[in-house]
């Protein structure tokens, strides 16, 4: 790692919900201790997300890194210096759950991508990191991709603004599945460099198969909350209206509601906000069909990190008592940590 205790890599992250980013840095850390880093501030408007983020992230000496709130209000010049950048900028006008207006999104979501611009086109960061839906790399938006690209090369982002042939925008889908989650959560990620990417730079991590199911990612027996499970009636209802005949299993599977199938590959479907939810879990049961919603600690450690207390694990994230709800939104918006801690190794080691 470039980075160390006399160059510490200053990261703000944007749009940081539960703080995707500073959360792989701690992993990256754990693997490289010789790699320093410091979030230097972040930005979120919700109030729960922002309340998770102080729960779990703090300056070296225990004090509260400063949130700069709505991004659409910061004031460029007032922000300290960093070297990277990172944000999953609101999916929603490229998400086939969404409306798929893109920068016409008539909520402004979409236009989010003009406050990366306008506040690196000030710090001038080496890096930015920004992920969104794998919807942002359909035909439709390619006007968009375009206009993404050319702001970054106005501000510094290439090597020579008068090249317009020069790619600034390294992107790639990644499937969390072939990471060592089974959970298949695809994004695209996106790398630019200030002055131009390395010769030969390849933002997609050589794959990391893994043997593990959903089953492996499932809380113990005895752990999920009696409120997660169905009815007999409700579970009747299901193999109704889906028109599944049963469900008995010989290994814990995902129900996918809204393609109305069991997933017999033992992975979970993509993790999304509640009101979204198309995901049920199929206990493996000989004599009774078990179905139920999956739990918070679930659905977190499907995005990489474990909040189960009392069962001697390593707990990487603190929950603070915030709602069910609420809880499955931040997983729903967040970045699966394993996978970026994967990517910025990759990155890193090419620059």
């Amino acid at each position: 790692m470039i980075f160390n205790k006399n160059n510490k890599l200053r990261v703000f992250e944007g749009f940081a919900g539960y703080g995707g980013a500073s959360f792989a840095l701690k992993k990256l850390k754990k693997i490289h201790p010789k790699f320093e880093y410091e979030v230097v501030g972040y930005s979120e408007f919700d109030a729960f997300a922002s309340k998770l983020f102080d729960e779990n992230h703090k300056k070296a000496d225990g004090t509260l890194i400063k949130n700069w709130g709505d991004i659409t209000t910061i004031k460029p010049a007032e922000l300290p210096d960093f070297d990277l950048f990172t944000g999953g900028f609101p999916c929603q006008p490229f998400s086939s759950a969404g409306m798929q207006k893109g920068f016409d999104d008539p909520y402004g979501r979409g236009t989010l991508f003009h406050h990366i611009i306008r506040i690196c086109e000030v710090k001038k960061p080496k890096y930015i990191l920004i992920e969104n839906v794998k919807g942002l790399n359909a035909k439709k938006f390619e006007q968009t991709r375009q206009l993404m690209r050319e702001m970054l090369r106005d501000i510094g982002y290439v090597s020579d603004k008068a090249n317009s042939q020069e790619n600034p925008l390294a992107a790639a889908i990644l499937n969390s599945k072939d990471y060592g989650i089974p959970q298949n959560r695809e994004r695209i990620w996106m790398f630019a460099k200030y002055g131009g990417l390395p010769y030969g730079f390849n933002i997609v991590p050589p794959k990391r198969p893994s043997e593990a199911r959903i089953g492996d990612f499932l809380d113990p027996e005895g752990f999920v909350p009696k409120e997660m499970y169905l009815s007999h009636a409700q579970i009747e209802h299901l193999k109704i209206k889906h028109n599944i005949p049963n469900f008995y299993v010989d290994k814990p599977l995902c129900l996918d509601i809204y393609n109305k199938k069991i997933k017999k590959d033992g992975f979970s479907i993509t993790i999304t906000q509640p009101e979204h939810n198309s995901l049920r879990i199929i206990e493996a049961h000989k004599d009774k069909e078990v179905v139920r919603k999956m739990s918070i600690t679930e659905q977190f450690r499907l995005m990489g990190l474990e909040g189960l207390e009392g069962v001697g694990r390593d707990i990487d994230i603190v929950f603070a008592g915030h709602s069910y709800t609420q809880l499955s939104k931040r997983a729903g918006n967040g970045w699966d940590v394993n996978l970026v801690t994967i990517l910025l190794e990759h990155i890193f080691k090419q620059l």
